[in-house]
């Protein structure tokens, strides 16, 4: 896999340059489609200013649950069951109403079915694994260099 223009030296410019259309448009197929792992700058992280004031409490609001099934769920799970043998969709309504069931058993927000990764082309597989290369510090010096003898054919080593 090909992460950044920097792997394949100088192949995608010469492409370019000789006009090697089948060329390019295959070095440009092996690179990720993903923006923010070719680019060479960085961008501050945002700064969040947390609140002081804990809201939850200010409105005396209970914080929701989690979507799992945890270890007194079975007590409200059997409750509802028994309100649906019952015939009392109204009690059942109720009862979901104030202790919502659990809608999965699992609480993993990273967890992907194996269908679905299957299905992830190679470069998103590798982001969702985050092994991601170290990404070299961009040398505004080392640019002008090379900007300078793109310039002056006179000390480009292709003159020589």
């Amino acid at each position: 896999m090909i992460i950044n223009e920097w792997q394949l030296d100088v192949k995608l410019n010469g492409a370019v340059q000789n006009a090697r259309r089948a060329d390019f448009a295959w070095y440009l197929a092996l690179l990720s489609p993903a923006i923010e792992e070719s680019a060479q700058f960085f961008t501050p992280e945002p700064v969040t200013e947390t609140l002081q004031q804990n809201l939850y409490q200010q409105l005396g609001i209970t914080p929701e649950r989690s979507l799992a099934l945890s270890e007194g769920d079975d007590d409200k799970l059997q409750q509802h069951s028994e309100a649906l043998q019952a015939d009392s969709f109204a009690q059942l309504r109720l009862l979901s109403y104030l202790n919502p069931p659990p809608l999965s058993q699992y609480d993993d927000k990273k967890r992907i079915s194996d269908l679905v990764w299957q299905n992830l082309s190679l470069h998103s597989r590798r982001h969702l694994q985050q092994n991601t290369m170290d990404k070299n510090l961009a040398d505004p010096a080392a640019l002008y260099e090379v900007l300078e003898k793109i310039h002056r054919p006179e000390l480009s080593p292709e003159a020589a």
